[in-house]
């Protein structure tokens, strides 16, 4: 019987795995592992790893990654406009979209064998057609109180937003880096957070933060090499 996951986290290997929205099998054959997996989308993935002495599966959001994708950056679009008054501060909750990585596992390491996404695809650009940033796009909304994610799909996030300009700011959208977010995660449950500091209608800082509250959470294991000699904030300066 294939083991059934509907939770993150660390399983004993099996040959095969099935959920809702994805399913894939590990093959020990001729020392050597067969994976294949297959989404509901029918997005497919076939390959043959080399052998490692492996005792478990993780699977864990990630940063939500695109393939050929260089870009790190995502576009998050409000269903609704927010309003910011001078000088003043909104906190509140709203969702964003991860991958799934799939680790083998060992007693010492572990081995990403595959990152792939359920939820939807799409695209937006930031700037001008010129010299524009290629962005991932969502769209969402922003609640005040925080509420429960789709699993395998959407994290939550937590933003705290600053206008520190003596002007009434309408925000619609926000541009984050996620090369550098801080990505938690429970059996059912992925969060993270971030602010953004907004200095005028042309002039944003927006960049993750780490969460205060970590207690029955696991940190992911980061994709992204950290970029230790660069800053983690994105300045957007082609409108809010």
């Amino acid at each position: 019987m294939p083991t059934n996951v509907s939770r993150y986290g660390s399983f004993p290997l099996d040959d095969s795995f099935v959920c809702e929205n994805f399913k894939f099998s590990l093959i020990n054959k001729a020392n050597s592992y067969l994976y294949r997996r297959e989404t509901i989308d029918n997005n497919i993935k076939s390959s043959t790893l080399s052998y490692v002495e492996c005792d478990e599966i993780i699977i864990q959001p990630s940063e939500p990654l695109v393939e050929d994708l260089p870009k790190t950056l995502i576009m998050l679009e409000f269903e609704e406009p927010l309003v910011l008054l001078p000088e003043s501060k909104l906190n509140g909750f709203t969702t964003f979209p991860i991958s799934i990585a799939i680790f083998l596992k060992d007693k010492r390491k572990h081995y990403l064998i595959d990152l792939f996404n359920i939820s939807r695809l799409k695209f937006a650009l930031y700037g001008n057609p010129h010299n524009g940033s290629v962005c991932r796009y969502w769209k969402t909304n922003f609640l005040l109180e925080p509420f429960e994610t789709t699993i395998f799909e959407t994290a939550l996030l937590e933003l705290e937003l600053e206008n520190t300009s003596s002007s009434t700011i309408k925000l619609t959208k926000l541009i984050l880096d996620f090369a550098y977010i801080r990505l938690y995660y429970k059996e059912r449950q992925a969060k993270t957070k971030a602010r953004a500091k907004i200095q005028s209608e042309l002039y944003c800082e927006t960049e993750f933060l780490d969460t205060n509250e970590k207690e029955g959470f696991i940190q992911t294991i980061d994709l992204i090499p950290t970029k230790l000699l660069s800053s983690s904030k994105f300045i957007m300066t082609n409108g809010l």
